[in-house]
């Protein structure tokens, strides 16, 4: 397996954390264009035993992506596929014996359909816990939970890496995040050496540590990466022999990501940034076909996706809170919550109509209005003159910033 800390003393990896088909499966286009290796990354919010908001098990997900895998023509041992935040995070309202039981039960699926990349975190809080868990007890979680997966791999007969940690930022974006403190490092490294120190050489394959690096974003604002704020933790971090998993890298600068990964933070992932990007191409098409479409044939994509979210809040009631810019927010947020319903039926069906009224592809200068960057691609034959070729284009824009970054 090409993911390891050899690898990582190298160069870095862009982690696609997105169960979205137009991500994956530009993702894995791109990744073919620039002869890179891919890490495909899935939250047990997206995925899980019970299905998660996508409706796809862990083995439902590999062979979804192995599919797009297989029909562009990529070699399988390019391609790992990874649980991020496996714990209890979909279940923190329940009680730590049953959320427990059921992380454990999450990382057993992962495990049993071939997921090689493992983020174990049990930084969150359950019913029955204090507001703010202690490093020893997240670490003891942790070592609940790597039992399971080294357990369950022999059976498999591989070996998985892990990134762990005990300061974990939150599951896609919303806030500014703080950073870790060397003492809290050197606490929490501590715990989980304690914790882990019969696991024979585990720290060989233990190649990631999360900790806050005070970047992030909220509705509108991405907070900036500073490489000299962070330079006493990330030299802390490099004397244990690990490199640093950056969660919510989205939206940073190319020149930002770079300087990230000359700094040791060697796994950068990325997802609502690529969703954003989906989403942007949708509603530029929208906006061609508002001037090109009969009335009583547009998909009025924007506005289902309105209705429907304003019908169904569960996925952003938490995060829009301002009834005055909510539509401003359902549609232009940096969080993008719309990603959760690109799947509900509705949307689907208004999706599916822009494709068809777009059948016979986009008027030439309606791309070069509205996607410069396509323009000339589509007129020397680089991409067809496709909308979902048009909107791959743009998630891929942002996949350049991150391929850029990675290359030392």
């Amino acid at each position: 397996m090409w993911l390891s800390k050899d690898y990582l003393r190298k160069k870095g990896v862009y982690s696609i954390c997105s169960s979205n088909p137009y991500v994956i499966e530009a993702s894995v286009e791109f990744a073919k264009e620039k002869n890179d290796y891919i890490l495909i990354e899935a939250t047990p919010h997206q995925i899980n035993q019970f299905g998660g908001y996508s409706g796809m098990t862990p083995e439902d997900f590999k062979n979804f992506v192995m599919g797009i895998i297989k029909e562009k023509g990529i070699e399988e041992d390019r391609v790992i596929l990874g649980g991020d935040h496996l714990g209890p995070l979909p279940w923190q309202d329940e009680p730590s014996s049953s959320a427990m039981k059921k992380a454990k039960d999450l990382i057993r699926a992962f495990v049993e359909s071939g997921y090689k990349k493992i983020h174990l975190d049990c930084s969150m809080s359950l019913s029955d816990d204090p507001v703010v868990l202690s490093p020893e007890k997240i670490a003891e979680r942790e070592r609940e939970l790597l039992e399971v997966a080294e357990e369950t791999a022999r059976k498999y007969n591989f070996q998985p890496v892990y990134v762990v940690g005990t300061d974990v930022p939150v599951a896609g974006g919303g806030e500014e995040e703080g950073i870790t403190s060397v003492e809290d490092f050197r606490v929490a490294i501590s715990s989980l050496k304690k914790y882990f120190e019969d696991v024979p050489r585990i720290w060989d394959r233990i190649i990631g540590f999360v900790i806050m690096l005070g970047i992030g974003f909220n509705y509108e604002k991405v907070f900036e990466y500073d490489r000299i704020k962070v330079r006493k933790i990330l030299e802390e971090v490099k004397k244990e022999n690990l490199f640093v998993e950056g969660h919510s890298t989205d939206y940073q600068t190319k020149r930002a990501l770079r300087d990230m990964v000359e700094d040791g933070v060697r796994i950068l992932k990325v997802g609502p940034a690529l969703t954003a990007s989906f989403r942007r191409g949708v509603f530029l098409l929208s906006s061609i076909e508002d001037e090109l479409i009969s009335e009583d044939k547009r998909s009025n994509i924007k506005k289902v996706v309105l209705e429907t979210m304003l019908k169904d809040d569960k996925y952003w009631r938490k995060y829009y809170k301002d009834s005055e810019r909510l539509e401003l927010d359902i549609w232009y947020n940096l969080l993008d919550r719309i990603r959760y319903y690109w799947e509900y039926k509705e949307i689907k069906i208004a999706l599916n109509r822009l494709f068809e009224n777009f059948s016979e592809g986009v008027d030439i200068r309606y791309i070069y209005q509205y996607f410069y960057d396509s323009y000339f691609k589509v007129r020397e034959g680089k991409i067809r003159n496709d909308p979902r070729e048009l909107i791959k284009n743009e998630i891929k824009k942002v996949l350049e910033d991150y391929h850029y970054a990675v290359n030392l």
